[in-house]
């Protein structure tokens, strides 16, 4: 058995979204030509995802440090604030009820299922035009930062410290942080690596591979 048929390589391999990795000479290649490329896509994601991280880390332990607990200074008059809270739930409040051991497994399962789904992307953006993949790099960084940001604090004490606030109306909004941040931004990044998996697909097997059609 060679080093590349290995079941565990296979596997993969097929997690990240290869599948044919045999040229026909009788039809073109198409985006699957570019399964025989370098796959190198996991490496811009990881960067970002460690920047977002990393940031958000120092962030939150900067204003552990210089801010006391559920104190709310205002950095914007009436519209931007530092509000030091620790969150115990999930995303957006979410299960916070629950026993914090199901707590622990909810986020678990997430993590796993997230991290399924962002190697797909990272397979499939491997296949777009060169000059679009960005888009797919881009959109993992930021998800998989804010994955990174809230769960490695979470690893350390469960709870998640929060503290940019946005005032609405007469109310400070319920604060979040830089990791809720990269992972809202990453949302709207969404819609072009949707339509860009769309459009390789009904391009299949017409144009070279990696590279936009031509007229």
């Amino acid at each position: 058995m060679t080093p590349s048929n290995h079941p565990v390589r296979r596997v993969a391999r097929r997690a990240l979204g290869h599948r044919r990795t045999t040229l026909h000479p009788d039809r073109s290649p198409g985006r699957r030509a570019t399964d025989h490329e370098p796959l190198l896509g996991w490496i811009p994601p990881t960067l970002i995802a460690l920047g977002v991280a990393l940031l958000d880390w120092t962030t939150k332990l900067l204003v552990s440090l210089a801010i006391p607990m559920d104190e709310l200074r205002e950095v914007i008059p009436g519209r931007l604030a530092f509000w030091h809270v620790r969150n115990p739930a999930m995303v957006l409040g979410l299960w916070q009820n629950f026993p914090l051991g199901t707590r622990k497994v909810i986020a678990v399962v997430a993590a796993v299922l997230g991290a399924v789904v962002l190697l797909q992307i990272i397979g499939r953006g491997h296949r777009f035009p060169r000059s679009y993949r960005g888009w797919a790099w881009l959109f993992v960084g930021l998800v998989l930062g804010g994955m990174l940001g809230n769960l490695g604090e979470r690893a350390v004490h469960w709870g998640v410290t929060d503290f940019i606030s946005i005032r609405w109306g007469d109310y400070w909004l319920p604060p979040g942080n830089l990791a809720d941040l990269a992972l809202f931004l990453s949302m709207p990044l969404c819609i072009p690596v949707v339509l860009l998996e769309f459009i390789g697909r009904s391009r299949r097997g017409a144009e070279p591979a990696g590279e936009p059609a031509t007229n």
